[in-house]
């Protein structure tokens, strides 16, 4: 019994050390390299392998370099200026991928011939998978500094009217009809009046604009020539009130060939009318072309001051630029190992 055990064990030496002699094949080749080039031959390797590695120039002589890397650089062997290595062994550390790099700075071609071998460290990597694979992955290679140019709108207010004009009394030798136009500017996308007969008409407008000064919006600041009637264009709250008592002026809103026909006395067509101490209102059509105001004071004997204001919001596109960074970004094949 003991006999038997004995000649049991020392097979299991032998065997073990029958397998950890033996090498095992990766790769062989005979490959011309050209003049000036290179030639690369990736395989993997598993931890603990011993790689045997022979090499020979078979034509043209010396080769100028033979590298051994565990890829991407880190150098594990390299000979210079060479014709022959043999059986050349090293002990690999890592599972991973090897490099073999063969470099000919010469002006003629070589033929070189060369052998790569491992000797497993154990039963469990005999079957270790070398073979390499690749894979498609994007890879960012830098980047570069540019304009880009962005188109931004700005909400513009424009004031067409800002005027204060006296209109003389029904029986008063000179005209008590008064017309003056204005012309709305393009992308306008409302626009707002306020008309305000005497000292209390123009205080009324006078206090809405303070008030909006005071309530701090945040258009306020942000948009120029904000006011009362860009308040009320954009649908904000202006602060304007009615009044309800005092001297009062009949007004239209309409266009050019109407506001010939009131100053002759003719039937005209309107946008807007009213018979008023101060009004107000918006308008969102039409939003192109020259319009007018056309006032009437019906008084008698005393001769009216109207505040007229028209203030139209537009947009307006411009080109901004900016700096951007523009990634270079490549395709490449990167090498990995399947098990």
């Amino acid at each position: 019994m003991k006999l038997r055990c004995l000649v049991i064990a020392v097979m299991a030496t032998m065997s073990s050390w029958i397998w950890g002699q033996t090498p095992v094949d990766v790769y062989e080749s005979t490959v011309k390299i050209e003049k000036q080039s290179t030639h690369d031959y990736l395989c993997g390797l598993a931890e603990d392998d011993q790689l045997i590695f022979s090499f020979n120039s078979e034509k043209g002589g010396k080769i100028d370099r033979v590298e051994v890397l565990e890829y991407p650089s880190s150098s594990l062997f390299t000979d210079y200026k060479t014709s022959k290595i043999k059986q050349k062994s090293i002990t690999i550390h890592h599972d991973g991928i090897y490099l073999f790099r063969f470099t000919n700075n010469d002006t003629k071609e070589k033929v070189c011939r060369y052998t790569v071998q491992r000797i497993p460290a154990s039963e469990a990597t005999t079957k270790f998978n070398t073979t390499i694979y690749t894979k498609t992955v994007k890879d960012t290679v830098g980047c570069k500094n540019e304009t880009e140019m962005t188109l931004v709108t700005d909400t513009v207010v424009s004031n067409l009217t800002d005027k204060v004009v006296n209109i003389h009394a029904l029986l008063n030798f000179q005209s008590n009809k008064m017309a003056f136009s204005y012309i709305l500017p393009p992308q306008t996308i409302a626009y707002s009046y306020y008309i305000g007969v005497n000292q209390a008409g123009n205080k009324a407008f006078n206090d809405a604009t303070a008030s909006l000064l005071r309530s701090a919006g945040p258009l306020v600041s942000v948009i120029p020539g904000y006011g009362p009637l860009a308040a009320l264009a954009l649908n904000g709250t202006s602060f304007l009130t009615n009044l309800s008592g005092g001297e009062s002026v009949e007004y239209w809103i309409t266009d050019a060939k109407n506001a010939i026909l009131f100053q002759n006395g003719k039937p005209f067509k309107w946008i807007k009318q009213g018979n008023v101490v101060n009004d107000f209102s918006r308008l969102t059509t039409p939003l192109k072309g020259e319009y007018y105001v056309c006032l009437k004071n019906n008084n008698k004997l005393q001769s009216i001051d109207v505040t007229v204001k028209v203030t139209a919001v537009s947009l307006r596109q411009r080109k901004v630029s900016h700096p951007v960074k523009r990634y270079i970004v490549e395709t490449k094949q990167v090498p990995y190992l399947k098990q």
